[in-house]
């Protein structure tokens, strides 16, 4: 029982990967790139904003979240320019 148990929390665990290898992203306002401007980001109006911080407290840079049917879109921006675009599977 406990193995079967730690096998369905293992497939539960899985299912929810990121994927942070992205180079560019289809949304709404178009083809959002690493190194484009975050102005690209915020025409495609994020569903989610989150401001990131350092471990003393001091800003780190904005994740914008665009929500569509079974996964999550995160965009990383840091200056002004996107630094990283992720895709978590819900």
């Amino acid at each position: 029982m406990r193995i079967f148990v730690l096998a369905v929390a293992l497939v539960f665990a899985l299912s929810a990967e990121a994927s942070c290898n992205l180079s560019s992203a289809r949304l709404s306002a178009g083809l959002v790139k690493v190194g484009d401007s975050d102005r690209r980001v915020l025409d495609s109006r994020p569903d989610r904003v989150v401001q990131l911080e350092t471990r003393e407290g001091g800003a780190a840079g904005i994740r914008y979240d665009f929500y569509t049917r079974g996964q999550t879109l995160q965009v990383y921006v840091r200056a002004g320019r996107v630094t990283r675009i992720c895709r978590v599977r819900d």
